[in-house]
């Protein structure tokens, strides 16, 4: 039996271990709770699932656009995964295999990792700062918090990302050019002066500093000839704002939470994307516009969407536009009418093919159609184009307008 002392000091050490724990209330069934809630096992098996996810919903694209997977796949809670999905239609042509199997959605796997990452930031980061540092780390960090907000804000405004900078070019080239060097310089300060660096790490960090520097003087030396255009420093101002921000944010973090600052930054930024992509990934809209030169238009073409509009013309320079979409009249194909508020009609639909070829009407050929160029051309059935092809869906529709 091992036997040991433990005097007045070591006393004192152990009991206040023992109040910190009861303080942090390791005991509670809510802590625990909160601590198996950011477990690694979770954050493991979530981007697995997340892995397969992306893996089906690549396969997918063999028959379906890039909306339709987004939608069905990324941006549902469950998933309906078809096992034909296995079998894309270009390797192995045409499959017979029906029914499908269930799997969270990318919804439902980033909102899973977005609780993770919070409770193992709660449970696992503890603040070391305390009385005055943790007040002024505080105020930084809010402060920082601020700076990041009015940033992703200001790409919001009327101009968005393709507005002029507050400050004229020039002045944002200088800024560049300072940028670069201080970046060399603080990497070969850090290759030089670093402790406790592996020789790894201090050959990356020379690298690094050698490749800034040759940037730097060439942005200093080279002239107009390597002087960025306008387009690139209105990116570049955007990445100054935001470099800013981050590292007051940064020094902020690290008067709280000591070395671990970076590491709680960095994760802040991921759950600020997997939040950003959570709350508003359904409603990014994906639109073509063709131009050129000196033209302009005031039209935008979604290639993804299909409308059926009934166009009244008033006179010269007004019309009345009724559109019925696409995945209204394929959801009522063979079904119930479509009852369009200020029609005269009501809009029955025979047939919906998501993609379609044209015919010539051949003297057997069943024909749906009963008046205009559908009695000399028939539509016909294709299998949809998947977003990994580049020929569009030309959609096709035999409709019965019935007099109301």
């Amino acid at each position: 039996m091992a036997t040991g002392s433990l005097d007045s000091h070591g006393f004192a050490q152990a009991t206040r271990a023992t109040a910190r724990t009861a303080s942090r209330g390791d005991g509670s069934l809510a802590w625990q709770a909160l601590r198996a809630a950011g477990s690694l096992k979770i954050t493991v098996v979530m981007f697995l699932a997340g892995i397969f996810v992306l893996f089906v919903g690549t396969l997918a694209q063999d028959e379906k656009n890039l909306p339709e997977v987004k939608q069905e796949y990324f941006n549902s809670w469950i998933a309906q995964v078809p096992f034909s999905d296995f079998f894309p239609v270009t390797v192995f042509g045409p499959s017979t295999l029906t029914g499908w199997f269930p799997f969270p959605g990318g919804a439902t796997i980033g909102l899973i990792l977005l609780v993770n990452l919070i409770a193992a930031k709660l449970t696992r980061f503890h603040v070391h700062a305390t009385g005055s540092r943790l007040l002024a780390g505080t105020i930084v960090s809010l402060v920082g918090g601020l700076l990041t907000l009015l940033v992703i804000l200001s790409g919001h405004y009327a101009d968005g990302l393709q507005g002029r900078p507050p400050i004229d070019y020039a002045t944002v080239w200088r800024l560049v050019q300072a940028a670069a060097v201080t970046l060399a310089g603080g990497l070969g300060w850090a290759a030089v002066a670093g402790r406790d660096v592996s020789r790894l790490t201090r050959i990356v960090l020379w690298v690094a500093a050698a490749s800034a520097a040759t940037v730097a003087a060439i942005s200093l030396f080279g002239g107009e000839g390597w002087r960025m255009s306008e387009p690139g420093l209105r990116i570049m101002w955007q990445l100054i704002q935001s470099s800013v921000a981050s590292l007051i944010l940064l020094a902020g973090l690290i008067m709280v939470f000591g070395s671990r600052g970076g590491n709680v930054l960095i994760h802040l930024g991921v759950g600020l994307l997997m939040l950003g992509q959570f709350a508003f990934g359904d409603r990014q809209i994906e639109e073509r516009m063709a131009l050129i030169e000196g033209q302009s238009s005031s039209m935008a073409l979604r290639t993804d969407e299909t409308e059926l509009a009934v166009i009244r013309a008033f006179d010269a320079a007004d019309d009345q536009v009724t559109v019925i979409s696409g995945r209204l009249l394929k959801a009522r194909a063979g079904g119930d009418p479509i009852k369009p508020d200020g029609l005269p009609f009501d809009v029955r639909v025979l047939s919906f093919f998501p993609n379609s070829g044209v015919m010539r009407v051949g003297p057997v050929a069943p024909n749906q159609a009963t008046t205009g160029i559908g009695r000399s051309w028939l539509a016909t059935n294709k299998a949809p184009e998947g977003g990994a092809s580049s020929k569009p869906n030309i959609s096709s529709a035999y409709v019965n307008l019935v007099n109301r």
